[in-house]
């Protein structure tokens, strides 16, 4: 049952969902990274975040100069588009690239 410890530590993001948006910030590894945009980005590159209806969904897509370096997914996403929808803009900035894996920090611009 140690798993209801872990629980406590899920609190500690449902605050970070809860910030208003122009203070919502947080770090996220790119989903479905695309490799040769990646094989273009570099650590400190400042990256385009932008919300698009693909079908049935809306995904939150990370682009760099209008070329897509792949998506954001999870519980941050969602609050993240949810902000964009209404009207606030974000930016993602490159913290590490590790084996074609990219971490990003979301940040209000």
């Amino acid at each position: 049952m140690s798993g209801s410890s872990g629980g406590g530590g899920g609190g500690g993001g449902v605050a970070d969902t809860q910030a208003s948006c122009s203070d919502l910030k947080f770090s996220i590894l790119v989903s479905s990274p695309k490799p040769a945009a990646v094989a273009a980005l570099k650590v400190g590159d400042v990256l385009d975040i932008d919300v698009v209806q693909l079908g049935a969904q809306v995904v939150v897509r990370v682009l760099k100069n209008g070329t897509l370096v792949g998506g954001l997914a999870g519980p941050e996403a969602t609050r993240l588009r949810n902000c964009i929808a209404d009207g606030h803009d974000y930016q993602a900035e490159v913290l590490s690239i590790t084996s074609g894996q990219v971490r990003v920090e979301v940040t209000h611009t």
